[in-house]
């Protein structure tokens, strides 16, 4: 085998095999001058043959005036919407799209009659509640069963309800 002998040169050589500590990498905030500088003593300390970084070219001599632009809006929009309270709403068919075949017209007539006789307690129910949001729902084409919505009691409601019926009798009387 034929072992050459390696030069000068290379014997002067020192390669770093552990890696740099935080002081080294993180303690010194050198500008690039003080950089090359600090690589250039390095190298001679090594004996290694000097060298010479090129050249920064001049990209301009203007002063940067940053750029302009006009002031933009963006509209987002939001995955909620809030409204006024539904009075009459079948939320089945309506929102999720059940449909009930032949008798679904008089399950909706039926609820329709149903929410015309408690209006006045749905009214007198949650009176500060003024608004309603669909955050709660579930999203259109989600498979959602047929719900059966209980009544939520409310003793304002039962008042309402109680007073609108005295006031029809009163009106119509029999």
């Amino acid at each position: 085998m034929d072992r050459r002998q390696p030069s000068e040169e290379e014997q002067g050589v020192r390669i770093q095999l552990e890696p740099p500590g935080p002081d080294r990498i993180f303690g010194r905030r050198d500008s690039e001058r003080s950089l090359q500088e600090r690589i250039r003593q390095d190298v001679r300390q090594q004996r290694m043959t000097p060298f010479e970084f090129p050249e920064e070219p001049i990209l301009s001599t203007q002063r940067y005036a940053g750029r302009v632009f006009p002031p933009m809006t963006e509209t987002v929009e939001p995955n909620y919407l809030c409204y006024k309270r539904l009075y009459f709403e079948d939320k089945n068919s309506e929102r999720y799209g059940w449909d009930l075949g032949f008798i679904q017209p008089f399950v909706s007539g039926g609820i329709f009659f149903w929410d015309t006789a408690t209006l006045p307690y749905r009214m007198g129910t949650e009176l500060c509640r003024k608004y309603e949001c669909n955050s709660g729902y579930c999203m259109p084409g989600d498979p959602v069963p047929y719900l059966l919505y209980p009544p939520i009691w409310s003793v304002t409601g039962g008042a309402a309800e109680i007073a609108a019926v005295v006031a029809i009798a009163a009106i119509f009387p029999m």
